[in-house]
């Protein structure tokens, strides 16, 4: 079950931060001229979280205690799996929609957002699950 706990979060991260990335380039593009990272960066970063939160919420309303977060380990596991899926997802993606492969600055600059965005995500859904088992 920690296999599937894992893979199954870990794999939803990565998935939101490469949708909210895009969404952020997009919300850059509804605010023109400004800066992109400055615009991109932050929404997408708010959006990964609130939705790693949302998502944390359904998995506990509809599949109870068996695929939530047993331990610290485990979240420290999935930070580090979310980046090793980003590639895996990313890739075929860039692949399909614009004919070519990604450069390894794309999955950099991809890398360089999700170590904070998905820290944090993971530090609030843990903190979110302890004040209300408190």
């Amino acid at each position: 079950m920690v296999a599937l706990r894992l893979l199954l979060h870990s794999f939803v991260l990565a998935l939101a931060n490469i949708i909210f990335i895009i969404a952020g380039f997009g919300i850059y593009h509804l605010l023109k001229p400004t800066n992109q990272i400055a615009v991109q960066a932050p929404s997408a970063a708010l959006m990964c979280i609130i939705a790693f939160l949302l998502w944390s919420l359904l998995v506990r309303r509809f599949c109870g205690q068996d695929l939530l977060f047993q331990d610290k380990n485990e979240f420290a596991w999935a930070f580090l799996m979310a980046l090793l899926w980003s590639p895996v997802i990313f890739v075929p993606f860039h692949y399909i929609a614009r004919g070519y492969l990604t450069s390894f600055g794309n999955m950099l600059a991809i890398w360089l957002f999700q170590i904070p965005t998905n820290f944090l995500a993971l530090v609030v859904v843990k903190t979110w699950f302890r004040s209300e088992d408190h």
